[in-house]
């Protein structure tokens, strides 16, 4: 019954891209300034104040996990972490204590909005904001990083691979990538097929944002030391995105 449901408006959602909603595709689809600034303005404003709450157990559930592999840390030597695609800054209030954090966002329209939100937490040492892509971090130095923080990013990177060759690249031995995304349905399932059709639309609505990447796949491939993911499917997101992983890789 969900699957038709979401076929459905899926299907409502097509027709009315190709009609009465045409000039904003229009606009999305040839203006990379109106769409990023699209995009911050309707995730700060529209969609995370309806999903933050939702995803408040999974963000706290993958710092969770980080602090149990580094619970041999020395807690007064600064944690030096980046987080990839930090938009408004929803990780902020999970954050390790002693953290020296380096923000990257290809968006420069979120930094308004982090710059808010990071007035809230000032245990935080903040060294510098970034713009610049995932799979091109020219400005992070070599093995500079005890901890990568990526959620729901690799989403909307343009090559997976890429991107996670950079997290390698400046991550230390033995460094931390701390991942939460969602991810496709397995492909068997008709929830996967509805993915499949909704993917185009969902690309050019949310700033290049793909819902059916098998991003758990592409992090194994990329040969981390060790990878331990959770599978989750919470109720209370859309059927677009409910498959998540949440876990860490190892350098």
């Amino acid at each position: 019954m969900e699957v038709i449901l979401y076929g459905a408006l899926s299907t409502v959602w097509w027709i009315s891209s190709l009609s009465i909603l045409l000039p904003l595709v229009i606009l999305l689809k040839f203006s990379k300034t109106f769409r990023s600034k699209w995009f911050s303005w309707i995730f700060m404003n529209c969609l995370g104040p309806i999903f933050n709450p939702k995803l408040k157990p999974l963000r706290k559930r993958a710092f969770d996990i980080l602090k149990e592999h580094l619970k041999d840390r020395q807690k007064d030597v600064p944690l030096e972490v980046l987080e990839i695609g930090i938009g408004g800054g929803a990780n902020l209030q999970y954050y390790p204590s002693n953290s020296n954090l380096t923000a990257l966002d290809m968006n420069e329209s979120f930094e308004t909005y982090f710059n808010e939100t990071k007035k809230k937490y000032p245990q935080i040492t903040y060294k510098k904001m970034v713009t610049a892509m995932a799979e091109n971090m020219k400005d992070i130095e070599d093995s500079s990083m005890d901890v990568v923080v990526c959620t729901f990013v690799l989403c909307s990177v343009q090559n997976v691979q890429s991107a996670l060759s950079e997290i390698k690249r400046v991550l230390k031995p033995g460094g931390k990538f701390l991942c939460l995304e969602h991810v496709a349905f397995p492909h068997s399932q008709w929830s996967y097929t509805i993915q499949r059709f909704v993917a185009p639309l969902w690309h050019l609505y949310f700033d290049g944002c793909f819902p059916d990447r098998d991003i758990a796949e592409e992090i194994r491939k990329k040969g981390f030391t060790d990878v331990v993911f959770e599978n989750v499917y919470p109720n209370s997101l859309t059927l677009f995105v409910r498959p998540q992983i949440v876990g860490i890789a190892t350098k």
